[in-house]
């Protein structure tokens, strides 16, 4: 499981090594170690751990994507939007660690599936290392479907959870669940639908606006509309 704190062996940082990975025996983490999360409920404990790991490595790496968008935009309405998401992102890191420890899963430990989704979202954000490539307009846009698909998989790693739940008995791994779902949910949720409403306005405000085809002078005029749609 990881934190949104620093991730480093001086941290306490825990890994289940893989075929071309090793680590130091202090910090070596196996399947056996993991066979005791959400005991009694018929679960596989270590896959369950692996995969409460992946899903807040994401919302750890959001923290990150968040923090970055809200350095490349110069629209205060972005900035702000970014800064609270990035908030909440923290949150979420904290919700999972707290599931995980009522499961009995190990906090700040790199799981995998952890490290394969840390390796796919820096991915997103090293696409914006072509910032210098594209002007404003792009550069605004791209940085709100990035949001659209960061999200979407915030809402789909909770979806995972709340289906794996729905199977559990009365006890504390359900009720564990029961707590710490729907905050995440709610928060993966509201990101998705901002993103995907504003993804919308700002395409629907560049196709229709005849000014996007005429010379440079007139491209403040564009961003200016695009700005009072956003929200």
């Amino acid at each position: 499981m990881t934190s949104a704190t620093r991730i480093q062996k001086d941290t306490g940082t825990t890994i289940k090594p893989g075929p071309m990975l090793e680590a130091s025996p202090e910090q070596v983490v196996t399947d056996a170690d993991l066979i005791d999360v959400a005991a009694g409920t018929g679960l596989n404990g270590p896959f369950l751990a692996d995969l409460l790991a992946a899903a807040a490595a994401h919302e750890n790496d959001g923290k990150n994507l968040f923090q970055a968008l809200g350095h490349m935009t110069a629209n205060p309405a972005l900035q702000a939007r970014y800064k609270q998401f990035r908030e909440e992102s923290v949150v979420a890191v904290q919700t999972y660690e707290q599931l995980a420890a009522r499961l009995g899963a190990p906090i700040r430990y790199i799981s995998p599936a952890a490290r394969m989704t840390e390796a796919m979202d820096a991915k997103l954000l090293e696409a914006f290392l072509l910032s210098g490539s594209a002007d404003p307009l792009v550069l605004e846009q791209k940085g709100v479907e990035a949001v659209l698909l960061a999200a979407t998989l915030c809402v789909a790693n909770v979806s995972l959870f709340e289906h794996i739940a729905e199977g559990l008995p009365d006890g504390e791994a359900k009720a564990a669940f029961a707590e710490h779902l729907p905050p995440l949910a709610d928060t993966g949720a509201r990101h998705l639908v901002w993103a995907a409403s504003n993804q919308r306005a700002m395409v629907t405000s560049q196709a229709s606006s005849r000014l996007v085809q005429s010379a440079l002078g007139a491209a403040e005029t564009v961003v200016g509309k695009i700005k009072d749609a956003l929200t």
